[in-house]
């Protein structure tokens, strides 16, 4: 500063160099040094990624000074000096500065995209990909409409819901049966936790009682759903809050059982893990636990282990959750007009190119393989909404009404470099569950790692196949060899991680087999199965409808054609 100024005076010089003065004072001070500290073990952090996580890729914002010396607007003041100047040498002072000659190229450099670069930031990249983005779905939505029609053209107004029959309006008697089922299930769980603690009834006896009472809690409504529930969507809700359901239950019982054999050391394990307790949570011990207020606030509570005492917020914020009930609204619009605007026609297309191509294998795979890049991209943003919608805004929003404190649903999934990285991190609900009451009493058993493993993903692959199986009516095991393929892809995935630590290709095959493959694979494949079910079904019921009721007319081929195509009987 002191070459570029040009002013003359000694006093005006005299004050900047005790401006600069202060400036190297701060530098040789002990704050200056714990800021570059803190700022040194930040970098360490960030350069540490997770286990079987991708380094961290930062958008970095602008730096802000968090302590400054005194002096810091040095630029500002030297802007306002020049300005205030009248000395005409000025210009010609910094023309001196830069001469032709001036050399350019000081020292070796690398291009900025090279890996000796330093950290970059790639913001405006990001902001180019979001704008490709939507560029190429609104694009996507276009062709859909285009070729299907705009869907909210097509909705019924609630002046149909009136038209209908009562029994039409009314929810289906076997749906409401079933949810007041589970809660019987769940009170029948409590009742019988309070006669063991209270050595009322026998601890070998309880435990059967439990088994049996949490057991028939999913197979009871599987059940109800099988055989009563024929609306696939209406049982797969039901089927979900059943094995939600058994999965509490199932912690609920393992949990009190260890709190038994285990009262002394109970309250002071509580203090000693569990922070920011409640008045009530720091003086809870068993069995003063076993309450039906306690298991209810379990089974409402975003989680699947449970515990004596939970983490507690002080209130409830109610414009967060008017916030996040407005986005759980907007992700389940979207999700709908996605699957109503591209998957249903898409899918009715694909049921007719099959038709039309029955007994040609080749025709088939061909017409498979084309349907799957179709559905690929859509079913990929369907995933993704609907995993923002319950994972960050329905389980924050039940959180934030019950002041529930432990808020991390779901990590960094998506920066998985290994396919089991990406199992441990995606639903953390169900990886504490697994850990708990499956993992560690495998181990506990005498299994080995890979042994415990193994029976963690059997378990998983068939919760996987009974929550869509049994709404749909149909045995099948996509569900199951998906799960259970995921071994092969974590062995593959952990030995080139291994290999190339931080290196991208377990996340792109992660990606690909999920979002590219898997996911449309398995809505094709159960598509078609459940298509073929109803249509043989019906094509069934018609012949031995035909069978009893034959005439020359209703048991004719043409007729029999006619009815399967819908045709009005006078037709």
């Amino acid at each position: 500063p002191l070459l570029r100024f040009s002013t003359r005076s000694l006093a005006e010089k005299t004050q900047w160099i005790g401006l600069i003065s202060q400036h190297c004072a701060f530098c040789d001070s002990n704050e200056f040094r714990d800021i570059q500290a803190k700022l040194q073990s930040r970098n360490q952090q960030r350069g540490m990624p997770e286990k079987g996580t991708l380094p961290a890729l930062y958008f970095e914002p602008p730096r802000i000074l968090t302590s400054v010396p005194s002096g810091y607007k040095l630029d500002e003041m030297s802007k306002r000096h020049r300005s205030r100047s009248n000395v005409k040498d000025s210009a010609r002072s910094n023309n001196i500065s830069y001469p032709p000659s001036k050399p350019m190229h000081r020292q070796s450099n690398p291009s900025y995209l090279s890996e000796g670069a330093h950290k970059q930031n790639y913001r405006g990249l990001f902001n180019l990909l979001v704008i490709i983005l939507v560029v190429s779905n609104f694009r996507l939505i276009l062709d859909a409409v285009s070729k299907h029609g705009f869907i909210l053209n097509k909705i019924g107004t609630l002046s149909d819901f009136w038209e209908a029959e009562w029994s039409e309006k009314m929810v289906d008697f076997p749906f409401l049966s079933g949810l007041l089922i589970v809660q019987a299930f769940v009170v029948g769980s409590y009742a019988i936790e309070k006669m063991l603690c209270q050595a009322w009834i026998g601890e070998c006896f309880g435990m059967l009682l439990h088994l049996i009472n949490t057991n028939a809690s999913l197979g009871v409504v599987s059940l109800v759903v099988w055989h009563l529930v024929k609306n696939p969507l209406k049982g797969a809700a039901l089927i979900l809050q059943a094995t939600i359901t058994w999965l509490k239950l199932i912690s609920y019982v393992h949990a009190n059982h260890d709190y038994r054999a285990t009262v002394k050391e109970t309250h002071i394990a509580m203090f000693a893990l569990v922070k920011d307790l409640d008045d009530e949570g720091l003086q809870m011990t068993y069995p003063q636990n076993v309450t039906l207020g306690n298991i209810y606030f379990f089974w409402f509570a975003p989680t699947l282990t449970y515990q004596i005492a939970f983490p507690r917020t002080p209130y409830i914020r109610w414009d967060k959750v008017l916030t996040l009930t407005i986005r759980l609204f907007i992700s389940a619009t979207l999700v709908a007009f996605f699957a109503a605007q591209v998957i249903a026609p898409n899918l009715d297309n694909l049921l007719r190119d099959l038709e039309a191509n029955k007994g040609q294998p080749i025709s088939h795979i061909e017409v498979i393989g084309s349907y799957l890049l179709k559905l690929s991209l859509t079913s990929t943003y369907i995933w993704l909404l609907t995993f923002y919608g319950f994972f960050h805004c329905f389980l924050n929003i039940s959180a934030e009404l019950l002041r529930f404190g432990d808020r991390v649903f779901y990590r960094d999934w998506w920066n998985a470099s290994e396919v089991s990285a990406y199992w441990r991190l995606w639903n953390m609900p169900v990886h504490y569950w697994l850990v708990r009451h499956v993992y560690f009493p495998s181990i506990r058993i005498g299994l080995s790692k890979k042994g415990a493993t193994f029976v963690v993903f059997f378990v998983s692959a068939v919760m996987h196949e009974v929550l869509i199986s049994v709404p749909c009516h149909m045995v099948r095991v996509w569900s199951f060899l998906a799960m259970m393929g995921q071994l092969p892809l974590i062995i593959l995935t952990k030995y080139i991680d291994k290999r190339n630590p931080g290196s991208s290709i377990g996340n792109i095959i992660f990606w690909i087999s999920f979002c590219f493959v898997g996911q449309p694979m398995a809505i094709l494949l159960y598509t078609i199965d459940y298509w073929e079910i109803n249509h043989q079904k019906r094509w069934d019921d018609i012949i031995l409808d035909d069978a009893k009721q034959a005439s020359p007319q209703r048991g004719s081929p043409l007729a029999m054609i006619g009815r399967v195509m819908g045709a009005s009987p006078e037709l």
